[in-house]
């Protein structure tokens, strides 16, 4: 597919022409995103917490309601803590959305988003992740995920729409897609499954399927026929044991739904560098 714009490719890194997030570097600036940053003191939720909020490029965009992707762990979902004394194409540890989102955009490869990278407290990281207050081991975790979906609808939707007045945000359930990895993919695939009319879209990349002894899974029968648009992937690479679970989960979903779901095991593991490698597929089902 062609690009959108004219512009030169990199020179010197052939290999990497075809990622989305390295075609990118070689886009004229003003065809490139901006990320925003805000605060937002939490009221359901105490405390502080920073919202990075990436718009694509007008050039770009057009004039079409813009989706927008809910981002848990949100330091991890843009550049790296080292990117200003590291080249680009070696950057590692996080999930470059901005770049991945101008590359794809580019290529005309999905639809324009809005990418709002929502920052957690480390301590509480698990707690607000998970629904259900559960076990692993000794460490007791969760039961303050449905409060955290709560943010999510009630605070941090309103605060993109306020920070960015002259841009044309969605409020279509289907525009709204929470994206998580790890056990952020549970409260991803939870929201998804148990808020549709809400959250009508998810991206899980390695989702803690295993948590509370296939507590997803159990949701997902429950909930019966998925009304989200719904994509996620375990690596195989990942322990058994984790596979195992997400097995289940996925068979369940993609025998369920009607073409919304597209989920299974692929090539990678359990690290940043391979979710980012695997983000393109999943967006385009998500955002196609």
């Amino acid at each position: 597919m062609g690009c959108r714009i004219t512009h030169d490719r990199p020179l010197g890194l052939p290999e990497l022409a075809a990622r989305p997030e390295f075609h990118a570097l070689s886009m004229p600036r003003d065809c490139r995103g901006e990320i925003d940053d805000a605060l937002l003191e939490s009221q359901r939720l105490p405390g502080m917490r920073l919202l990075r909020i990436y718009v694509p490029s007008p050039r770009l965009r057009g004039e079409r309601p813009l989706p927008v992707l809910l981002v848990n762990d949100g330091h991890k979902a843009f550049e790296p803590a080292n990117h200003r004394s590291v080249p680009p194409w070696q950057q590692s540890g996080t999930l470059q959305l901005h770049r991945l989102m101008d590359g794809l955009l580019c290529e005309g490869a999905l639809r324009p988003a809005i990418v709002v990278a929502v920052a957690t407290h480390a301590a509480t990281r698990a707690n607000q992740y998970v629904p259900v207050r559960t076990r692993h081991g000794d460490v007791e975790f969760g039961g303050v995920g449905d409060a955290y979906l709560d943010l999510l609808e009630h605070e941090v939707l309103p605060t993109v729409e306020r920070r960015l007045p002259g841009v044309n945000v969605s409020r279509a359930a289907a525009d709204r897609v929470l994206v998580g990895t790890s056990i952020g993919g549970v409260s991803a695939l939870y929201g998804a499954m148990t808020r549709p009319a809400v959250f009508g879209g998810a991206i899980a990349l390695s989702p803690s399927a295993w948590i509370d002894d296939g507590f997803l899974l159990r949701t997902a029968r429950a909930e019966g026929q998925p009304r989200a648009r719904i994509a996620a992937d375990i690596g195989s690479g990942e322990r058994a044991p984790i596979r195992h679970h997400c097995r289940q989960l996925f068979d369940h979903l993609n025998t369920a739904s009607d073409g919304q779901v597209l989920a299974g095991e692929v090539e990678g593991t359990h690290h940043e560098d391979s979710w980012r490698a695997r983000l393109p597929r999943l967006l385009k089902h998500v955002l196609r």
